[in-house]
């Protein structure tokens, strides 16, 4: 005959031996993907110039020969636009994107592209970088205000280094 005792015997010494791996083992419920560890690229891009009247901005910042990228649509009236200093006017405004790259392998010595791009002229300024050895971020600068090169300067130049080549060939 069973006594009252001897049927909590049983689950409580299974609630002690659970207690016990829990004091011992510490459980994690909650996995997920934090975008930091060794496995993340990332490229901090600052944007200088930036003015209402060119309008607003669209980043790209490409690795891997194009295989990754990020593309980030930036307001140019937005509270993350600040100027470069106190005393700064309008044409002195910059921002800030962040681009990261978790679970993409990006070896040293590889390049990277990032590219700025206004939607009230549609003019694209890019600079190409290698990813560092060293353990931190990449770090991009972009002048809106620098010159650039348009496709027609371009073909020109294509064109003149063509017909040079012609002509020492056919000395």
């Amino acid at each position: 005959m069973q006594t009252k005792n001897s049927k909590l015997i049983f689950p409580a010494a299974v609630v002690m031996i659970l207690l016990t791996f829990v004091a011992i083992f510490k459980i994690n419920l909650i996995l997920a993907e934090t975008g930091k560890g060794d496995d993340v690229f990332k490229v901090i891009m600052t944007i200088f110039g930036v003015d209402r009247s060119k309008g607003d901005l669209i980043a790209i910042i490409t690795t891997n020969n194009g295989e990754a990228s990020r593309v980030k649509f930036l307001d140019s009236e937005a509270p993350y636009v600040v100027p470069l200093n106190a005393s700064a006017v309008d044409s002195e405004l910059l921002v800030e994107y962040v681009a990261t790259f978790p679970n993409v392998n990006v070896n040293a010595g590889e390049e990277y592209k990032a590219c700025v791009m206004t939607t009230k002229d549609l003019n694209l300024i890019c600079s190409t970088g290698q990813n560092s050895p060293a353990s931190r971020p990449e770090f991009v600068d972009i002048s809106l205000n620098a010159a650039t090169t348009t496709a027609a300067d371009t073909q020109q130049e294509t064109t003149e280094e063509e017909d040079a080549t012609e002509n020492n060939d056919g000395n």
